[in-house]
């Protein structure tokens, strides 16, 4: 099993060999979205947070299909997970912030493998700041 120190390690190097100074203050500001987003609607319904990721995806021009489909998934993967329906809208909610991460580092140039060490990282430095 690696070490969770290795793999914070690894992403920090990751995103420093990577990622030029303007980048991470994107990263920084979509992290800052997020967190605001959570904090405006701690308890999201269904219905907002669907209204919440339709309108962000048609500002980023996502046809109403790819909109359909992307809900679909997250629901899909959030019951996969044993969710049940009322955590359901925070799990979409959480899903858009990886998936506007994950979107980020690929259009930045990042591999699959190095995005899923990147967000494995932020996931134990998050959980290892909340202990």
């Amino acid at each position: 099993m690696t070490n969770r120190t290795d793999v914070k390690k690894k992403a920090k190097d990751i995103l420093e060999e990577t990622l030029d100074r303007e980048a991470v203050i994107v990263l920084t500001r979509i992290s800052e979205e997020m967190q605001l987003l959570f904090q405006a609607h701690p308890e999201p319904s269904r219905d907002d947070v669907e209204r919440m990721i339709t309108g962000f995806f048609l500002e980023n021009g996502k046809s109403e299909q790819f909109i359909s489909d992307w809900i679909t998934t997250s629901e899909e993967y959030s019951r996969t997970r044993g969710l049940n329906t009322q955590d359901l809208p925070k799990a979409m909610l959480s899903d858009l912030g990886v998936f506007r991460f994950m979107s980020f580092l690929k259009d930045k140039g990042l591999t699959d493998e190095q995005i899923t060490i990147v967000l494995t990282g932020a996931v134990q430095q998050a959980t290892s700041d909340n202990l």
